[in-house]
């Protein structure tokens, strides 16, 4: 028959273990992420998250696992960032001009006209302490974690004959959206929108004689300098600041080491993302070259009268909604550090 203190030390020894079993159990839980990717297969962003899922997996002994989906499997690019707010998938890849009208800040974010800095430099700014707070505070006001900015070079002039100044534009019918539309408007230059996946009929039976959609990857991606071969240098945007998304429930569910190397890899990520675009874009303009576009410099004193004419939109336009301000006076806050003369 057992005594009080043996039968005391027994209930003692079950508690310990079932305690051993909790904790081996939370330790061994596996955390699952589906993440709607919105970029083509092809695309450096597709590339830099199947990485980051890899990573992810291995530096976590597979205690998390990122099933990374291609673009349109669940959801389509423009409805990712509520999805991802509602719970509907755990995670996604998408370009803050999307949510405009959710984060009217997060559009002001992306692809300033007239900001001179490129990608370094504009990642640099992303991971300042007092932006990247900003970014992730305002995400979470929609229950969305702000994973990792994927930060790509900004817009080119894509046309069918060379640009060298603003008046040849208005001899054009220019296809543009957004803040760049606005910026050109103040120049008297109209601009008409037609959807990204119709601009490369569009320039080829004439609708449009010029377009502002993206980059030099971009355009070699989607193949339009095969019907427009001009394309413009340098950038007249800051660059596209697309990000990776995660639902906050989700992320908060990660315990503290698991949470470390989730947040590490998303960082990593934007990094990868950087340097394989810069490869990519080095590669594609060589091979448009070849195959006949033409890259046409804009002058130094166009370029000044589009950073003025840009800068005067921000003021007049973006700094009306009281964040999109904020976020205005981190970027001339900047740029004066940088010693850029606004």
């Amino acid at each position: 028959m057992l005594t009080s203190k043996k039968r005391l030390s027994l209930s003692f020894a079950m508690v310990l273990v079932f305690s051993m079993m909790l904790t081996t159990a939370h330790a061994e839980k596996t955390y699952k992420f589906t993440m709607q990717n919105m970029f083509s297969l092809n695309h450096p962003a597709t590339l830099a998250m199947n990485k980051f899922a890899a990573d992810v997996k291995k530096k976590s002994n597979g205690r998390i696992k990122i099933m990374v989906l291609p673009s349109g499997a669940l959801v389509k690019g423009p409805s990712i960032f509520e999805s991802v707010s509602m719970g509907s998938i755990d995670m996604g890849t998408t370009c803050s001009c999307y949510h405009s009208g959710i984060l009217p800040a997060a559009a002001t974010a992306f692809a300033l006209p007239g900001d001179p800095r490129g990608v370094d430099e504009i990642i640099d700014f992303i991971y300042k302490d007092d932006v990247n707070t900003f970014f992730h505070d305002i995400y979470a006001t929609q229950n969305v974690f702000y994973g990792a900015p994927l930060v790509m070079d900004g817009y080119t002039i894509v046309s069918k004959k060379p640009i060298t100044c603003w008046e040849d534009l208005k001899k054009m019918k220019v296809r543009a959206s957004g803040t760049i539309a606005k910026t050109l408007r103040k120049l008297n230059i109209p601009t008409v929108f037609i959807p990204f996946s119709e601009i490369y009929v569009a320039l080829s039976r004439g609708t449009i004689d010029a377009e502002i959609s993206g980059n030099h990857t971009e355009s070699y991606l989607g193949k339009t300098y095969e019907v427009a071969k001009y394309q413009t240098v340098p950038y007249i945007s800051g660059a596209q600041n697309c990000e990776v998304i995660a639902n906050m429930d989700r992320v908060n569910e990660l315990p503290a080491d698991l949470r470390l190397i989730f947040e590490t890899a998303l960082k990593d990520s934007a990094m990868n993302m950087v340097k394989a675009f810069n490869e990519e874009n080095k590669e594609v303009m060589n091979k448009m070259t070849a195959s006949g576009a033409q890259f046409i410099k804009l002058p130094d004193d166009v370029m000044q009268r589009w950073t003025k004419t840009s800068i005067k939109m921000w003021d007049e336009e973006l700094t009306q909604d009281t964040l999109s301000a904020e976020y205005i006076a981190l970027v001339k806050k900047d740029l004066k550090d940088r010693g850029y003369e606004l």
